[in-house]
């Protein structure tokens, strides 16, 4: 079933990708502090600073709203205080956002927002705590982390031809651990950068 989601989620990306108006280069920065339980109890968290890199597209539906999706290489997780010691959970995914844009257009450049439903699908788990690393298996069992994560990303921005410069916020709905005793649920601040594709490859043309 897993397996066939994420074919699905693939496919209608590439879908999107293959129709869209502009297609352009993502990269920017990223704070993720999942909210963290030990048992019942929630634990302080600090965040964990990424590079997110990717492809962005924008394919028109009608007027001044636009399908935007695209597929991202994001670092996700939290840092949390256990016994006096700080654990940093980094798991790493490839994320396929799908969201409604509207742009209002003010001739020379734009203003815009969007919100929809993302899927992460887990590339791998670390787990640091002080000088000592470990990799965590993604998958059902119990000593593992979930392979996929869902949920709702909300941001505005500016676009200015080729750049779009934005902000947005990810809310994820699945707790991603299978350890009984933990509760983690991604949330990531993102500033991000779209540069266009289209003319990256004419400046490339003119040298």
């Amino acid at each position: 079933m897993k397996k066939q989601m994420i074919f699905i989620c693939l496919l209608n990306t590439l879908m999107i990708m293959v129709n869209a108006q502009s297609i352009g280069i993502k990269t920017g920065f990223t704070l993720a502090e999942g909210i963290y339980k030990l048992y019942l109890t929630e634990i302080p968290t600090s965040s964990l600073t990424g590079f997110p890199i990717g492809i962005s597209a924008d394919i028109p539906v009608s007027g001044s709203f636009y399908l935007n999706s695209g597929l991202l290489f994001i670092k996700k997780g939290t840092g949390a205080d256990i016994s006096l010691a700080e654990e940093k959970i980094r798991v790493r995914y490839l994320e396929i956002p799908v969201n409604i844009m509207y742009k209002f257009d003010f001739v020379t450049w734009k203003l815009f927002a969007q919100a929809g439903p993302y899927v992460d699908i887990g590339m791998y788990t670390r787990i640091k705590q002080e000088n000592d690393k470990e990799k965590v298996k993604l998958g059902p069992e119990s000593d593992e982390f979930k392979r996929m994560d869902y949920g709702i990303n909300f941001g505005s921005g500016i676009e200015i031809d080729p750049v779009q410069v934005g902000i947005s916020y990810g809310f994820g709905f699945v707790n991603v651990s299978n350890f009984s005793s933990e509760t983690l649920r991604n949330r990531i601040f993102t500033i991000s950068v779209v540069y266009s594709l289209k003319d990256l490859f004419s400046r490339i043309r003119r040298y």
